[in-house]
């Protein structure tokens, strides 16, 4: 029994340090051709081994910064280190590798992960959307550089969802300002929704808050010219109503 378990723990620990990756040797690669150390690279990376191959990667870099291989090595650090969720990092070999291969024809590629690095970082709307206002610009650029990538569709419904996201994001900082009655930045950021993302489904609700906003200030004429366009464009909407009973009720007080 006693011999048994020894010979298990024996095995376990065999199975789990095959299953570990071994420390690099950066020096055995110092009188290696490029190509072979790509190969050695992408050879760790298809294994999985993501750490090991962005230390190859690096070094292909580092031992021949004038090869045509740099770029490989470039995008392939940036996917490894995505792989991991080193956001940062990865990010930094994708913007290294647009920098230094403007031409590249993987510059899509590169534009449209730079946007998806950042898309998986969107935060909810209450916060900050640096991050989003970030991936929005990348696959701007990608579809607006290369409308031929394959890449564009994908991006193209990216794009709609961050821009839901920012108007939301706009809309919560109106209400911010409208709660504590600075209606006039209030109305700044809901204007920004009604005419910068008239796509979105935040749209209706940015009306009726800017009708509350003008009613609030007095100015009855820019609330009933802002209802009028929410009636006719959203009538079936909450917010229509909402601010249909806002205005009878206004003018019952007159």
């Amino acid at each position: 029994m006693f011999s048994s378990g020894i010979r298990l723990a024996t095995l376990v620990c065999v199975i789990f340090l095959a299953g570990c990756s071994k420390d690099l040797d950066l020096t055995e690669f110092e009188n290696v051709s490029p190509d072979k150390i790509l190969e050695r690279a992408l050879s760790e990376m298809e294994s999985k081994n993501y750490e090991n191959a962005i230390q190859i990667f690096e070094e292909l870099e580092r031992l021949h910064p004038y090869s045509r291989l740099t770029a490989d090595a470039q995008i392939n650090a940036g996917n490894c280190n995505y792989a991991i969720k080193k956001y940062d990092e990865a990010i930094t070999s994708f913007e290294i590798f647009i920098k230094t291969h403007p031409r590249h024809e993987k510059v899509p590629y590169a534009l449209y992960m730079l946007g998806v690095i950042n898309f998986e970082q969107m935060p909810i709307i209450e916060r900050d959307q640096e991050v989003t206002i970030k991936a929005l610009s990348y696959f701007k650029e990608l579809v607006t550089k290369y409308p031929e990538s394959e890449y564009v569709t994908r991006a193209n419904e990216m794009v709609g969802i961050l821009r839901q996201q920012i108007a939301g994001r706009e809309v919560y900082v109106a209400r911010f300002y409208q709660e504590r009655h600075n209606y006039a930045a209030a109305v700044g950021r809901l204007n920004i929704v009604i005419g910068s993302y008239a796509e979105t489904i935040h749209v209706p609700e940015a009306m009726h808050r800017l009708v509350e906003c003008y009613a609030a200030m007095g100015f009855f004429e820019e609330a009933e010219a802002v209802n009028q366009l929410l009636q006719k464009n959203f009538v079936e909407t909450q917010w229509a109503k909402y601010s249909k009973q806002l205005l009878v009720s206004q003018t019952a007080k007159k």
